[in-house]
């Protein structure tokens, strides 16, 4: 399927959406392929529209997991590769941006301290978030472990010989070594 065709369904799926949920609000939505992925962001702005957002985000979750389900059955295809995000007033974008700076700063201590920190049990989507946040550094990694909702995220630091860095002391030793032959 291509975007246009996507688009096209896209646009019909928010607006039943919408009609049947009673929601007053306008919506915009992009499309685009990453890596054979369809990632589809869907964005609702209008007035008074916590209710949509819920405690912590849960009514933005099921929201978005319903939306999600509307689109790939109108799709008709079982195996179509998409993913869908759903934001409502930015909240999902300032949570990310949040979630970003946690990460960020534990990946500092984790640093500092040479050892691994855990951060507290995370949705599936906020362990994302701090997975793709982390992975541009080379010094860390990132994995997440426990069950259900005690899933979490811990960030590990990769030491220099993991890395394949040669330290200076190594280096003035071989030389010193060769010298001596």
């Amino acid at each position: 399927m291509d975007k246009k065709d996507l688009a096209k369904i896209v646009d019909r799926e928010i607006s039943k959406f919408i009609a049947l949920s009673g929601v007053t609000a306008t919506y915009d939505y992009n499309i685009e392929e990453v890596d054979g992925v369809m990632n589809v962001n869907v964005s609702f702005e209008g007035e008074n529209l916590g209710y949509m957002i819920g405690n912590h985000g849960r009514h933005l979750d099921s929201l978005q997991y319903i939306l999600q389900l509307m689109i790939r059955r109108a799709t008709g295809e079982d195996d179509f590769d998409f993913r869908l995000t759903l934001d409502v007033s930015d909240y999902r974008k300032e949570r990310d941006v949040k979630i970003e700076q946690i990460a960020l700063q534990k990946a500092d201590d984790a640093r500092i301290l040479g050892e691994s920190i855990d951060l507290p049990p995370m949705k599936p989507y906020d362990r994302r978030v701090v997975h793709m946040t982390l992975q541009k550094f080379d010094d860390l990694k990132t994995e997440s472990y426990g069950e259900g909702r005690d899933r979490y995220v811990r960030i590990t630091p990769i030491g220099e010989e993991d890395l394949g860095v040669i330290s200076e002391e190594t280096v003035d030793t071989d030389q010193k070594s060769e010298e001596e032959e």
